[in-house]
């Protein structure tokens, strides 16, 4: 999942002499030196452009604006053809910068110490807010004029109605995402300084490979007090070191949703940013069941199992054969994947940690970036962001401008791939099928609880946004307690580590809500029932229709508002994890 605002750092670039020479005339055309080609769509089942063929130019955006200017203008007049075409122009001209913006995004993910592309990325966020905002800014404009009938029988109604309810956003709007931006990256910086951070016991440097190993097993066992000095220490010199950067992000998310109208940011983000058919109240409801259930310690997370590692090639294989399996279309999505290098496999400390999904609007399609550990893993990961690609194959944006989508679906259709593909570990990890099977419906089962624990977390802080940092690190240690994480603690800064307190918050409940519909897809193959149909009538719906607890419920599946469903849900692969122990 990515963010889509970030912070204007990076120069502007030249984008050609061209643009330079001479102001727009009145009727010039929108313009871009566009370096990605044009996608083939004359041949039937032509694929989308290779990753190999995809280019990148610095976007100017000063004819688009220009463009925007235009389309207001021409909103007061009854020349619905001429709306209408500009629109598609710089609609078309939006979705070329958005679609750079990806490129730019996996760039940076290869490389995070690359200057440049972290420019490039930032610029890219930050322009993509701006463009919106003048784009929609002039299709309102267009929805109070002559042409608004026509033009939402061009765009649609749904468009329409949004366009229409538009606002455009102040200069401390666009100043206060921008700043959000510029932190974010900030963290990620801060995080890739610290890598390396140290903490000296006994004259001794220990860093967090170092503790996390054989030495620091060794020096729990002979020094339990020093192993927990150390371990405090190098965690709290992180936290130290980013905490402040959260308290900011807190503070400026705050003001943005009463700059929007909102009493919290928990119901801007539940509604204006997520979409969601549930309420923040509902959401903890789901968190005290999934707390009392995970009490005892049957939601912890799954220690790692030794199991061989893949190569990137080995790991694209095991997929295909483990996707066509479980069905036809899955297997053609494959297909399109792997026709058109639409991936991106890293390892080295470099490397972006983790993995995701970004779409390529311009195409139709998306692209997976994968940072691999060798481990047993890299595998499930990357089955899980299959399914984010299978779904943006199949149910592209409608509209960049007006359509978000329910988050909470698109998580479903991932984390149902990942649950249905471990029929297939038998051909994959061979005699340590059972072990990996078992980690991976285990870390379903724990999404669960760490979905509703961060959830909580978060929602907590923005509640009360004026936290200290103190008071946060020992919140977090409550609230962790409670979900049987550990016992209970004074205080744990680790939450610092989870990207998404800072570029996505209270996006992780989404984690909870589809691992729930997954768990069920898996009961459902293992009883010998249709879950790969199940799956599939998931995907055709898409997320860009009715809500998450409708769309679920439509397909056979039950919801978490039902009273007693998550333990439900939860109890058949729980039981069967502990028969495997």
């Amino acid at each position: 999942m990515r963010t889509i605002l970030s912070l204007l750092l990076a120069l502007v670039l030249a984008l050609s002499a061209a643009l330079r020479a001479q102001p727009p005339e009145e009727d010039a055309p929108v313009l871009s030196a566009a370096a990605l080609p044009e996608p083939d769509t004359e041949a039937e089942d032509a694929p989308a452009v290779s990753w190999r063929d995809m280019g990148y130019v610095h976007y100017d955006p000063a004819l688009f604006y220009d463009g925007t200017d235009r389309l207001t203008g021409l909103a007061a007049g009854d020349d619905a053809g001429a709306v209408t075409e500009l629109y598609d122009k710089l609609y078309g001209e939006y979705e070329l910068a958005a679609t750079y913006a990806a490129v730019a995004y996996i760039r940076y993910s290869e490389d995070v110490t690359d200057e440049y592309w972290t420019g490039e990325d930032t610029y890219c966020d930050a322009l993509d807010a701006q463009m919106a905002d003048a784009l929609s800014t002039a299709c309102h404009a267009v929805t109070q004029g002559p042409c608004a009938q026509a033009f939402a029988a061009h765009v649609g109604s749904q468009a329409a109605e949004v366009f229409a309810a538009y606002e455009p956003k102040t200069d401390r709007e666009l100043e206060l995402v921008a700043r959000e931006a510029e932190l974010v990256s900030e963290y990620y910086d801060e995080m890739a300084a610290l890598d390396g951070v140290t903490y000296t016991y006994l004259g001794e440097p220990w860093d967090l490979d170092k503790l996390s190993g054989f030495p620091g097993a060794s020096l729990a066992s002979r020094d339990r007090e020093g192993y927990l000095e150390v371990y405090y220490g190098l965690h709290r010199a992180v936290n130290d070191a980013v905490g402040p950067i959260f308290l900011e992000l807190v503070s400026l998310r705050t003001e943005l949703a009463q700059l929007a109208g909102y009493d919290s940011y928990t119901e801007y983000a539940y509604e204006k940013t997520y979409c969601r058919d549930y309420s923040p109240a509902q959401a903890q409801a789901l968190c005290d069941q999934v707390k009392a259930l995970a009490a005892g310690g049957s939601m912890a997370r799954p220690s790692a199992v030794d199991a061989p590692g893949m190569t990137g090639e080995e790991l694209t294989q095991a997929l295909g054969r483990c996707a066509a399996a479980l069905h036809p279309d899955l297997g053609d999505a494959w297909q399109r994947w792997t026709d058109c290098g639409l991936y991106s496999f890293r390892s080295g400390e470099s490397a972006m940690a983790g993995a995701y999904t970004v779409d390529l609007p311009r195409y139709g399609c998306a692209f997976i970036y994968e940072r691999l550990y060798g481990d047993s893993q890299d595998f499930p990961t990357l089955s899980h962001e299959f399914g984010h690609f299978a779904n943006a194959l199949r149910n592209p944006c409608p509209n960049l401008l007006t359509n978000v989508g329910s988050l909470d679906l698109m998580e479903t259709h991932s984390n149902g791939m990942e649950a249905l593909l471990t029929a297939y570990y038998d051909d994959i990890y061979g005699g340590s099928a059972g072990a990996v099977r078992a980690q991976t419906l285990g870390g379903l089962v724990a999404s669960v609880a760490d979905g509703c624990r961060y959830d909580e977390f978060q929602r907590r802080i923005y509640d009360d946004p004026d936290m200290t940092l103190d008071e946060i690190n020992t919140l977090f240690a409550d609230v962790s307690a409670q979900y049987g994480v550990y016992e209970p603690a004074d205080v744990d800064y680790t939450w610092v580590y989870v990207l998404h307190n800072y570029e996505v918050p209270l996006y992780y409940i989404s984690y909870a809500a589809s691992a729930l519909a997954a768990l069920q897809l898996w009961d459902m193959a293992r009883a010998g029932q249709d879950a790969a149909g199940a799956y599939i009538a998931l995907l055709d719906r898409g997320p860009y229709g009715d809500g998450y607890l409708d769309t679920v419920a439509a397909c056979g599946l039950r919801t978490f508002t039902e009273p007693g469903a998550p333990e439900a849900i939860c109890r058949p692969v729980i039981e069967y994890l502990r028969e495997q122990n």
